[in-house]
């Protein structure tokens, strides 16, 4: 199927939805429906079905969170090959590093830059125009072609595909085919089939506020919070050292990110301190014993340094059973890259979150896939049109052999 003249649909769909900012309210934003009443307008022209699941959140002007369901229907309506992508994007960060304006698709040759255009833009422009494939060239799939494009990804996803397998249990069913285009590598090789724990963590230390120039009248917390995250980090890496060649980054990773403000003035030695904890954790590590030993330093830290601190758990997520690579999507998606792209698949485990981890907790088997440059989060964030429609490609090829045993 020669499908070169939709790189001007990619395109414009990009130009389209880019712009519409989906932020979460957790990072300052008023959440994904101006992006979703964009998608909506054009999904509804392309599928035979179309629904939005609004999941309850008083903290947007709408008062919830959109996700729409789509679906193509096949010669078989009793299977669905699902596409999973995320409507939500982080903030652009600092604006400084940014060549180029991050909520605006801008094309230079086969590149578009823009905030969300690979996390998870790709997924968006690759569900919808697999469906304007099969539409103009007049396929019905051997089975349903279902898109979801939910919300909330990026913090959490309780208002996001969490919400939609719980209020609509019947949905995806364990033997649909199920693919979310949310990670991947340059040469699109990878199929990701295991996802790490995820804990995100809060550490507070308090001290005695007090003038700069009087340091003994005060107990420093900025500075015992650094020596404190330090010793953390240092027990984190000492413990948990194991790795693990399936996984992309083998080993867990804690890292410092985020650290609140603490005081307005420079001449004031600050009362409080405040930072956290990113945590990527092997499987085969409990994610409580992981608390547990941030908390145990934290409290005999404080004992040697006459200081408090509380340890608060801000996010957790617990790994789920990993996909099998025999599984039926694996299996049909791998011969689909192979047949199309000519490189050899591997199944891996990222560090990173998607939402095939809900999925997998459910026993339904989800293959994470796409072509990605890996620039998500990034100032200057781009994707590949020819990554686009090469993966396209890819799924259509799959359509077009689900008649067929798989190999």
């Amino acid at each position: 199927m020669d499908i070169e003249g939709l790189r001007g649909f990619i395109v414009n769909l990009y130009e389209g939805f880019i712009p519409l900012k989906a932020i979460a309210p957790e990072n300052g934003g008023a959440g994904e429906w101006a992006r979703a009443r964009y998608l909506l307008n054009i999904v509804k022209g392309l599928f035979d079905e179309v629904k939005v699941i609004e999941a309850p959140d008083p903290r947007v002007p709408e008062g919830s969170r959109p996700n729409i369901v789509a679906l193509i229907k096949g010669s078989d309506t009793s299977r669905t090959l699902w596409l999973i992508a995320h409507m939500d994007t982080v903030p652009e960060g600092d604006r400084s590093l940014w060549s180029y304006e991050p909520f605006k698709a801008t094309v230079v040759e086969d590149l578009i830059y823009g905030r969300g255009v690979e996390d998870d833009g790709h997924g968006i422009a690759m569900g919808i125009t697999v469906a304007k494939a099969l539409r103009d060239h007049g396929i019905k799939p051997p089975i349903n072609y279902g898109l979801i494009l939910a919300s909330d990804e990026e913090t959490g996803s309780n208002y996001g595909i969490k919400y939609v397998l719980d209020h609509e249990p019947g949905l995806i069913k364990a033997n649909d085919l199920v693919i979310v285009p949310d990670a991947g590598s340059p040469d699109g090789s990878m199929i990701e089939v295991a996802e790490k724990g995820i804990l995100w963590v809060k550490l507070v230390v308090k001290g005695r506020q007090a003038h700069a120039s009087a340091p003994a009248r005060g107990l420093n917390a900025h500075r015992l919070g650094m020596m404190l995250a330090l010793e953390v980090d240092r027990r984190l890496h000492e413990v948990f050292s194991d790795r693990d060649p399936l996984f992309t980054t083998p080993e867990s990773t804690f890292e410092p990110t985020k650290v609140e403000k603490n005081v307005d003035n420079i001449n004031t030695i600050p009362g409080l301190h405040t930072v956290y904890f990113d945590c990527r954790i092997l499987p085969k590590y409990s994610i409580d014993d992981v608390i547990a030993l941030i908390k145990n330093t934290a409290e005999e830290f404080c004992k040697s340094h006459g200081c408090s601190a509380s340890v608060e758990v801000v996010s957790r997520e617990d790994p789920a059973p990993p996909t099998p690579p025999d599984s039926e999507v694996v299996v049909r998606l791998s011969e689909a890259i192979k047949a199309v792209k000519g490189v050899k698949p591997v199944t891996m485990g990222i560090g990173g979150g998607t939402y095939a981890r809900y999925l997998r907790a459910r026993g339904i088997p989800a293959a994470v896939w796409m072509t990605a440059s890996d620039t998500a989060h990034e100032p200057n964030e781009y994707v590949k049109i020819s990554d686009v429609l090469s993966d396209v490609k890819v799924i259509l090829h799959l359509i077009e052999n689900l008649g067929e045993q798989p190999h």
